[in-house]
C-alpha cells in the first residue's frame, strides 16, 4: 500500500538527508521521504482517564547513624523510591472490579512499605549526605503498629477509580489484578495501562532533639491508557551546549585564543625645558585603555 505525503507538511529545504529534495509533491513517502516539522504532531502519549488521592503523614525514628554522622545536618529533604504491598495477618492491598458499577475499580491501601531516599543538608543549605530509609510501614492494618494514627495513618484508604478499558495483570494472570507503582529505581519508573500508583512526599518536620522526622505523603492513583492525538506544536527543542572545560579553564582558553598583549601607557614626550610648543596639559598618563 502507498503512503503518500501530507499537503500540509512544511518542508525544511536545509535538511541533506531529504533525498527527494524539498515539499510535498505527492509522492510515495515509502520511496522518497519528505523532511519538515508538521503542523499538528502525531503522538502516541499516556492519557490520564481518571486520578484520585490521599495525604497521609506519620513521625520516623531516624536511624541512630543519621545524626551521629552528620551532627551538622539542619534540614531534610524526601523522596519515594519505592512502595511494596506488605501481607499482615491476610491484610493487603486490592484491586477489584465494582460488579454493580463496570466501569470502576476499587482499590483498598494498606500495609504500604515505603522506601525513602533522605538528603541531609546543614545550616547553609549544602548537601550533606543522601541517606536510605527503608521500610516505612504506612496504612498499617495493625492499630497497634507505632505509627498507626487513625486522622494521619489509618488502617486503610479505599478509593474508587474510573478505569473503563480495564486493567493490567501480573504475568497475564487475570486473577492477579496489577497496581503498578510509579518510582524511582530502574524498575519502577514506568507507566502501565490500568492503574498507577504515586506518592509524593513532603517533610513536615525534622527534629534532630528528638532524633525524628515527621513525613506526610500524598498517594495518587490513576487509570491510564495510551492513545494517539493530533497536538499543536512550537517547534523542536533545542538542548543547550554544555561547556567541555570549566570556568576557569575557559577563561584560560580565551587568553591563549586572543589577541597579543602590547603595553598601552604613553612615554613622556622629551624635550627641551626651554621650549614649550610640545607641551600638552590635556595628556593623562593615567587614563590608559
Amino acid at each position: 500500500m502507498s503512503k503518500f505525503c501530507n499537503s500540509n507538511q512544511r518542508p525544511n529545504n536545509n535538511d541533506t538527508n531529504n533525498i527527494g529534495g524539498g515539499g510535498c509533491s505527492g509522492a510515495d513517502v515509502c520511496l522518497n521521504p519528505q523532511c519538515g516539522d508538521p503542523k499538528l504532531l502525531n503522538v502516541l502519549t499516556p492519557v490520564v482517564y481518571d486520578e484520585v488521592g490521599v495525604n497521609i503523614s506519620q513521625t520516623i525514628p531516624l536511624p541512630e547513624d543519621f545524626l551521629t554522622d552528620y551532627p551538622t545536618a539542619y534540614y531534610a529533604t524526601a523522596e519515594v523510591l519505592d512502595i511494596t504491598f506488605e501481607t499482615v495477618e491476610d491484610e493487603t492491598t486490592t484491586v477489584a472490579p465494582i460488579a454493580t458499577r463496570p466501569n470502576c475499580y476499587n482499590v483498598d491501601l494498606t500495609n504500604l512499605s515505603v522506601d525513602f531516599a533522605i538528603k541531609l543538608y546543614d545550616y547553609s543549605k549544602r548537601l550533606l549526605a543522601t541517606l536510605a530509609l527503608d521500610d516505612i510501614l504506612f496504612l498499617p492494618s495493625d492499630t497497634t503498629d507505632p505509627g498507626f494514627d487513625d486522622e494521619t495513618n489509618p488502617s486503610s484508604v479505599s478509593m474508587d477509580v474510573f478505569a473503563p478499558y480495564g486493567i493490567s495483570y501480573e504475568g497475564g494472570d487475570v486473577t492477579v489484578p496489577l497496581l503498578n507503582v510509579i518510582g524511582f529505581t530502574d524498575t519502577n519508573n514506568t507507566i502501565c495501562q490500568g492503574l498507577n500508583l504515586m506518592a509524593i512526599p513532603k517533610v513536615l518536620d525534622f527534629d534532630q532533639t528528638e532524633e525524628d522526622i515527621t513525613i506526610g505523603l500524598t498517594l495518587t492513583c490513576n487509570s491510564c491508557y495510551y492513545n494517539t492525538y493530533r497536538i499543536e506544536h512550537d517547534g523542536k527543542t533545542v538542548a543547550e551546549r554544555a561547556e567541555l572545560v570549566s570556568d576557569e579553564e575557559a577563561l584560560r582558553t580565551e587568553f591563549v585564543q586572543g589577541s597579543l598583549l602590547d603595553r598601552n601607557i604613553k612615554p613622556l614626550e622629551l624635550c627641551n625645558p626651554g621650549d614649550n610648543k610640545n607641551q600638552n596639559s590635556n595628556n593623562d598618563i593615567n587614563n590608559c585603555d
